[in-house]
């Protein structure tokens, strides 16, 4: 019994070190962003992507020098849903031009909270709950908006739950 009970333990142990990383604070550089600017429900987010992707790639021929990612300047529970504020970009060199309807944008540097999810897109919720607490614990608060980066080339050739979807939030110490 004692056996199986050890057994059960580092297994549990091993299958939650497989869900994910443990949240990491490190020095991030500034970068330059080309984005498109979106509000309202998330639930437009598969026909934003299509647009921004079009204007990025097609239509402005624009290189990213990064991930793609999406910005979240405020949150569900916040504002209505028709207030939420959010962008799509990719990273680009500073010296690229961008045209209407993207923008560029600035990030800047600084401490920021690293957690690497492994998992369906739907379960990003729980990570951010995890990271927030993580972030109060080590003794720092949030002074900049979630960026979560998508680490697969083609999401829609990765099963769900090996879906990798990096998440940094700006931080400063209490």
């Amino acid at each position: 019994m004692k056996k199986t009970m050890l057994a059960f333990v580092l297994i549990s142990l091993w299958a939650f070190s497989l869900s994910g990383q443990e949240i990491v604070i490190q020095e991030a550089t500034p970068f330059t962003y080309a984005y498109l600017e979106c509000s309202g429900p998330y639930a437009q987010m598969t026909a934003k992507i299509g647009e921004f992707m079009q204007e990025f790639f097609a239509k402005q021929k624009l290189m990213p020098a990064g991930n793609f990612f999406s910005m979240y300047l405020n949150a569900p529970g916040e504002v209505k849903e028709e207030e939420l504020r959010w962008r799509l970009g990719f990273p680009i060199l500073t010296e690229l031009a961008v045209a209407a309807p993207l923008q560029k944008g600035e990030c800047p540097g600084g401490k920021i909270a690293v957690y690497l999810h492994v998992g369906p897109y739907e379960k990003l919720g729980e990570a951010y709950t995890k990271m927030f607490a993580a972030i109060e614990a080590q003794g720092f608060n949030v002074v900049g908006p979630p960026i979560e980066k998508y680490l697969d080339q083609n999401p829609q050739a990765v099963k769900p739950e090996e879906l990798r979807t990096e998440i940094n939030v700006l931080v400063e110490k209490k």
